[in-house]
């Protein structure tokens, strides 16, 4: 691996980078927000109102342009306050107690703009030391990025399986290591014991994720394992930088504001102390210049008070070093702070953003839902890694997204890192390359979460058939519905043919915007069973379908029939996280009337059209469920468009579980 051929690669990334900038710019970001309560702390002549929002990417929103029903005009509003689950905006004008509905647009390159920045350092550093470290990731060699060690000893709980066990091993040793986790096979369990044994060989270590709740959940485990084997000692060295997602009491402890915060009142309690000392030092030695001035005599006490003061300001350097040190106190420098400690987990855009990580390095770099980062982030983790950097995802699940035209940005931004270093086209392809390259890649073969009916089809269709299912209790399971697991599929296909669907679009201008009335009349049925009769709480129902836009439409529907807490997303919205029950509406049905209905494929189901991304969005939308999955479809438009694609295969699958 070449330094030439590393600066290449950055010189293309920075191309992308700026690609998509460009498309961004032109096409911006939207969203819809329901039922924003106006919030009573607020400064005088601001209006702060508060939506349940997941859309974090509003924190980056310079401005967002606003509209509502009722108002002509379009108005600007500034993001307050977001986290994973609240947005608090900030309104020009007081409308009242209750926004029903807003709909936002704006400009979303904030981070790709620091990330560009980022990457031209990387260019330009003099030493190579970065980019060399950069090339352990995307230039990996089996003979130079391993070493064998039979002395190497790790701590777990002993629950680890075997090849948990040997990813905690292979961490120590490696210089890159590759960790392809499916879902439910205990990644984040066994990413805990992985920084903690970097803890404990006194490693400094980074993990980041693509979202908070992520870096949360990873943090969460880092911390339990700490436990498990009894070095709770080290949580003082662990620090949470950014917005929690989680509500822990746990991370709360451990999180850099709240440090800071407290290292700021303590200074400013030895600041008020020292002041003190100097205000009193510099009183009394006026008091004393004074008599001394008129001519009198100071007395015994006064001279052994004045001389005991300056004893203990010259202690501190005399009263101008003194008055600095003050000054110092009154402020906290994070960026030492941040220094001091010895595990900081964050966000992949807050590595880029922050200045507080520029020029920092890391003994070990630990990487969740790699799969999903783009190659910019990427590279700028990786070259803060000095000894160790672990990625850990499942290229089989959802790759990073982009939104320029330009072929060759879109195709760089879009491959994940398995892909890239694998050069795999497919399934086959990525298992080659793993087998291949065993010292340096590990892959989870059993999972512990899915229902076996769904597992077996996943694993078939995704993995080869080497994802097997972990031997549990299955007696003492059971669905929503009462029954156990082995009684009846916990996986429906809802055949919508015989209701008639029909597809229409919305004539809005922004992209692709179907419509499926009968779906969505369908999909209120569901929910009311499940809610009503087979009670299941409203926040452990999910719902998936692929297109944004139907997003907000089913959602504007559930508020109207008063489910509105039902959560609805895209795949993307539910990567890495479950409920109970998942529905996947695919949507599409024929377009037009009865006997001229057209039948045509869209991007996110076509193979063709957006190659191995399609099987990784469906393998993520059918393995958000712990109990049930319900997939409503019009089998006839299925068979006729994708009867031999993955969707269609899929969906025979689980017929044929069913009958």
């Amino acid at each position: 691996m070449s330094n030439k051929k590393v600066k290449k690669l950055i010189e293309r990334a920075i191309e992308a980078i700026e690609a998509e900038i460009d498309a961004v710019r032109q096409k911006p970001a939207q969203d819809v927000l329901f039922e924003g309560v106006r919030r009573e702390d607020h400064p005088p002549g601001a209006f702060y109102y508060e939506f349940d929002s997941k859309n974090t990417s509003l924190r980056f929103a310079e401005v967002i342009r606003a509209e509502m029903e009722g108002y002509d005009d379009e108005f600007e509003l500034y993001p307050v306050e977001v986290s994973d689950e609240k947005a608090v905006l900030h309104f020009p004008h007081n409308f009242g107690d209750m926004l029903s509905k807003v709909s936002l647009e704006w400009e979303n390159d904030f981070v790709l703009r620091k990330l560009r920045t980022e990457l031209q350092k990387l260019l330009d550093y003099e030493d190579d030391t970065p980019r060399e470290r950069m090339g352990r990731l995307f230039y990996p060699d089996s003979y130079k990025h391993h070493e064998d060690d039979d002395q190497t000893r790790v701590l777990d709980d002993s629950k680890l399986n075997e090849a948990q066990h040997e990813s905690l091993i292979k961490s120590l040793q490696n210089k890159v290591l590759y960790v392809w986790g499916p879902p439910g096979t205990g990644k984040t369990s066994t990413l805990g014991f992985i920084m903690a044994n970097y803890l404990i060989k006194r490693k400094r270590v980074l993990f980041a994720a693509n979202t908070n709740r992520a870096v949360d959940v990873g943090l969460s485990s880092a911390l339990e394992a700490l436990t498990s084997i009894e070095k709770e000692h080290l949580e003082e060295k662990v620090t949470r930088y950014g917005e929690l997602a989680l509500d822990s009491e746990r991370l709360e402890q451990v999180l850099f504001d709240r440090h800071i915060e407290e290292k700021s009142s303590q200074q400013e309690q030895k600041a008020a102390g020292l002041s003190n000392l100097l205000g009193k030092y510099q009183k009394l030695q006026k008091e004393i210049d004074n008599l001394m001035d008129e001519g009198e005599t100071v007395p015994e006490e006064l001279d052994e008070e004045i001389h005991q003061l300056g004893e203990r300001v010259d202690k501190h350097g005399g009263e101008a070093a003194l008055e600095e040190k003050v000054d110092r106190l009154m402020t906290v420098n994070e960026r030492i702070e941040l220094e001091r400690m010895q595990l900081v987990a964050t966000t992949l855009a807050k590595v880029c953003t922050s200045d507080l990580f520029d020029g920092q390095e890391f003994d070990a770099v630990v990487i969740d839902e790699a799969s999903m980062a783009n190659l910019p982030y990427l590279m700028a983790l990786a070259a803060k890694a000095k000894d160790h950097i672990v990625v850990v995802g499942d290229p089989m699940q959802l790759p990073p997204i982009a939104l320029t035209d330009n072929t060759d940005a879109r195709k760089f931004l879009e491959e994940d890192i398995f892909t890239y270093v694998s050069k795999a086209q497919s399934t086959e392809g990525l298992f080659s390359w793993h087998d291949k390259n065993r010292p340096l890649t590990t892959f989870f073969d059993t999972q512990y979460r899915l229902n076996k009916d769904l597992a077996e089809v996943l694993s078939s269709v995704f993995y080869e058939g080497r994802l097997k299912t972990a031997d549990s209790d299955a007696d003492s399971i059971t669905t929503p519905s009462g029954k156990n697991r082995d009684s009846s599929p916990t996986v429906n296909v809802i055949d919508s043919q015989k209701y008639g669907p029909e597809l229409s679009q919305k004539d809005e201008g922004r992209g692709f915007s179907p419509v499926n009335e009968v779906h969505t009349i369908i999909l209120i049925r569901i929910l009311k069973r499940l809610v009503l009769k087979n009670h299941v709480p409203m926040d452990e129902i999910g719902i998936i379908v692929p297109f944004r836009s139907t997003v907000y439409d089913i959602r504007g529907e559930l508020y109207d029939e008063g489910y509105g807490d039902i959560e609805v997303g895209t795949i993307h919205t539910f990567q890495g996280r479950e409920k109970k029950v998942i529905i996947f509406d695919t949507v599409m049905s024929g377009e037009g009337s009865y006997r001229n209905r057209r039948h045509y494929s869209v991007r996110p189901f076509d193979e063709e059209k957006n190659g191995l991304a399609v099987p990784r969005l469906l393998n993520v939308a059918f393995s958000r469920s712990k109990d049930r999955l319900v997939i409503l479809a019009d089998m006839d438009h299925i068979n006729k468009v994708y009867g031999q694609k993955f969707l269609g295969e899929l969906l025979h699958r689980f017929c044929e579980q069913e009958t």
